[in-house]
């Protein structure tokens, strides 16, 4: 495991991870989707910014759910009409 000091807003943070260059990755990620939100919010107030963040994380999330309750519906209803498929053979 390897420490790992990242800085989001201007704030130090120190990790351990198996994976560090993915936690890089991920940490400028959110740096990034963070300091989005502030230009669009102008905000300085972290914590409300953290928040904002927190609900557009979480409302992508449920919408992947929803995606993909979808797309498994459609995918059982592909197999079922494969399944009623009969092949004949000449």
């Amino acid at each position: 495991m390897k420490s790992i000091e990242i800085k989001i807003l201007g704030r130090t943070y120190y990790f351990r991870s198996d994976e560090p260059e993915k936690l890089i990755e991920t940490a400028e990620y959110v740096e990034n989707q963070l300091e989005k939100l502030n230009e669009r919010f102008n905000t300085v107030d972290q914590n409300k910014l953290l928040v904002l963040y927190a609900l557009s994380m979480t409302e992508k999330y449920l919408s992947e759910i929803d995606d993909y309750k979808n797309l498994s519906e459609k995918f059982e209803q592909i197999n079922d009409l494969l399944d009623n498929i009969e092949i004949s053979e000449k």
